[in-house]
């Protein structure tokens, strides 16, 4: 008689009903969200990469790019995260750092800098549990969002709050995060100071203007950060439970993410 009593009551219990109903949500076609995300991503590869110039953007397209552009994309990966032009500057002159203007790569490897503290962010995201995600971020190091948007597309947008747990950080995440931290930094002197042969402020921001009208590798970039941004706001918002008290820093823009790693 007991056992009977207390059968309907398991069969109310609205958390049980929730996580039955849970693999039949997650059963449903695409969600707007994710089909907003492959539009932009179709709208993203065509823009960035395949317009004719001087269509909706300037520079030129993949299937006619210069071999000028190659290689600046080229000496900029060289010199990625100030590795060699800092090992030149020590005396270690085993391989000689191109010379890039200090606008163009302080803006390269602070773009990668973000970049790189997704995969801590993205390995604790409960909604891509069933994605490649490694292998995902790792081509985002190398094309950003063109692998990037497809992972906040393919992400399940079903996850039961009751999966979302406080994460605990280790060495991963605070390693990756003060690398980034530290180089965000020397991004951003870098980009002010660096080879004053370059010009001052004034002449680099215009250098930087003049680049978003005619340099793709720059307007790519530029597009790139934006969307981190914004990529990051609806991650950390999955990772870090509601009532927590740091949950606002999704919206602090670079910092945000950084603090969230190291703390």
């Amino acid at each position: 008689m007991a056992s009977e009593k207390l059968k309907p009551q398991r069969d109310k219990d609205p958390l049980s009903e929730s996580l039955l109903q849970q693999p039949i949500e997650e059963k449903k076609g695409l969600s707007t969200t994710s089909i907003g995300l492959w539009v932009l991503w179709v709208v993203y590869v065509y823009i960035l990469l395949f317009s004719p110039t001087g269509q909706i953007i300037g520079g030129e397209p993949v299937w006619a790019i210069q071999p000028h552009t190659i290689q600046e994309a080229l000496n900029e990966s060289t010199n990625y995260f100030f590795i060699l032009p800092f090992l030149n500057a020590l005396g270690i002159n085993v391989m000689i750092a191109p010379l890039v203007h200090p606008v163009s790569q302080g803006l390269f490897n602070f773009a990668e800098a973000w970049m790189l503290m997704f995969l801590p962010l993205m390995l604790a995201d409960p909604a891509g549990s069933k994605l490649p995600k490694v292998g995902l971020w790792g081509l985002a190091m190398f094309l950003t969002n063109v692998f990037l948007i497809p992972y906040m597309a393919l992400r399940s947008p079903s996850v039961s709050d009751v999966q979302l747990l406080p994460h605990h950080k280790g060495l991963l995440e605070r390693s990756l995060g003060w690398i980034a931290i530290t180089v965000a930094a020397i991004s951003v002197v870098w980009t002010l100071i660096a080879f004053p042969d370059s010009g001052n402020l004034a002449q680099r921001g215009q250098y930087f203007l003049a680049l978003l009208s005619s340099d793709r590798l720059t307007i790519a970039f530029v597009v790139d950060i934006v969307l981190f941004w914004v990529f990051q706001v609806i991650l950390l918002g999955a990772v870090i439970p509601a009532p927590h008290k740091f949950r606002w820093l999704r919206f602090v823009p670079f910092g945000g993410l950084a603090t969230w790693l190291v703390i």
